[in-house]
């Protein structure tokens, strides 16, 4: 990792590196600090708890997904809505493969997030999970879906479960399933329509 940005900065970054290749429970501070190039209480000057570092870590976590999901979406912008929303399904398959068939780094965390302590990280992790289901239903309504919201949280659910499965199996063939599936929804919700 290229040491870069602030130490609030480099923490947040090793920190969801970390996680998302160990888990949140496997991620000790000490190790998060001596790969991002810090001291342990440089951390926590930064950082009053582990679980505050949790949160920043999904937070760049987000950021990061996020911007993958919008540049391959800005490459096929000129194909229509029903494309776009398969096309997903082949981009996450794409970043599976390049980032180590880890699955969802989110759903991962949730899993291990079960504390009362634990609120600010899961709120991360649930505003990830909405930001995907406003991103499917937008292109669900492009498409002409009868029902953009329902489409939108199916296909999000398809996601979600085929991301799990990569996790388990270590092999993207459920996103290639989950694709297929995709597209029987999309067409029965579109049917007649756009």
């Amino acid at each position: 990792m290229a040491i870069r940005g602030t130490a609030r900065q480099r923490l947040a970054e090793t920190a969801a590196e970390e996680i998302y290749r160990h888990g949140v429970t496997a991620s000790g501070v000490d190790t998060i600090a001596a790969r991002a190039g810090v001291s342990k209480p440089t951390l926590y000057a930064h950082f009053r708890s582990k679980t505050e570092l949790v949160t920043a870590a999904l937070e760049h976590q987000h950021a990061v997904r996020r911007a993958q999901v919008e540049a391959y979406l800005a490459t096929v912008r000129e194909r229509d809505a029903r494309d776009r929303l398969l096309g997903l399904f082949d981009h996450l398959a794409d970043t599976q493969t390049a980032g180590g068939l880890r699955g969802c780094a989110f759903i991962d965390a949730a899993a291990e997030l079960t504390g009362d302590a634990d609120d600010a990280p899961r709120a991360v992790a649930r505003d990830h999970k909405h930001w995907w289901r406003g991103l499917l239903t937008d292109l669900a309504r492009e498409a002409g879906a009868d029902d953009p919201g329902a489409l939108g949280e199916e296909l999000l659910i398809l996601i979600d479960g085929a991301l799990s499965r990569v996790l388990v199996e270590r092999d993207t063939t459920p996103l290639t399933r989950a694709r297929h599936l995709a597209g029987l929804l999309i067409a029965a919700r579109t049917e007649g329509r756009a």
